[in-house]
């Protein structure tokens, strides 16, 4: 039987993208710049019109509530791998997710940011991203990858959506390794005269 990849939905990418605005392995955080470093992410990736008049940029507020939403996304994308939920992420998201109300429209997608600054709204998009992947169960592909150095948000495309690792080449053969050298340590120890 022939095994077919999942492939990740269009609506779901820009949520994708906005996790990995923050690299653990190389250190880069795309929005580490506060307020102007939010803007620009966010006209690159077409959630904010750069024409707009009255030129349209992000405040402290928007760059905190940001930064609130990723942790949160981030958390719960481990939580996705097997880890437990860790609260003190996911408590300021859920005070950001009150703060980007949606509603619910016959538009496809279902949900967009209700009466909200263009900011705002776009990180309300990304909210709506996340909330359409609960509601679909695409959520669940969305993974973070264990290896405290990697840390990389991705996508399950596997057909059974029981990967672990970003790449089982680097991170999942490291952890490979790793598990190898300590058994391989454990049994020396064991067979050590008075072990």
């Amino acid at each position: 039987m022939e095994r077919v990849a999942h492939a990740l939905p269009d609506w779901l990418e820009p949520v994708l993208a906005f996790v990995n605005t923050v690299d653990v392995e190389t250190g880069v955080d795309v929005l580490a710049g506060g307020p102007v470093s939010l803007t620009d992410w966010l006209v690159a990736r077409g959630l904010l019109d750069p024409d707009a008049t009255p030129p349209t940029s992000a405040y402290r507020a928007d760059h905190r509530l940001a930064l609130d939403l990723r942790s949160g996304l981030r958390s719960l994308a481990l939580v996705n791998n097997g880890c437990p939920t860790d609260e003190r992420a996911t408590m300021p998201m859920r005070r950001a997710l009150e703060r980007l109300p949606l509603v619910v429209t016959l538009a496809p997608g279902g949900l967009r940011p209700h009466q909200l600054p263009p900011v705002r709204a776009a990180l309300g998009a990304i909210a709506a991203g996340y909330a359409r992947a609960v509601a679909t169960g695409d959520w669940g592909r969305i993974r973070r990858c264990p290896a405290d150095d990697c840390a990389w948000v991705f996508w399950d495309s596997s057909a059974k959506g029981a990967r672990r690792w970003c790449t089982m080449r680097v991170c999942g053969n490291r952890a490979k390794v790793r598990a190898f050298a300590q058994r391989r340590s454990a049994a020396q120890t064991d067979r050590a005269p008075g072990g």
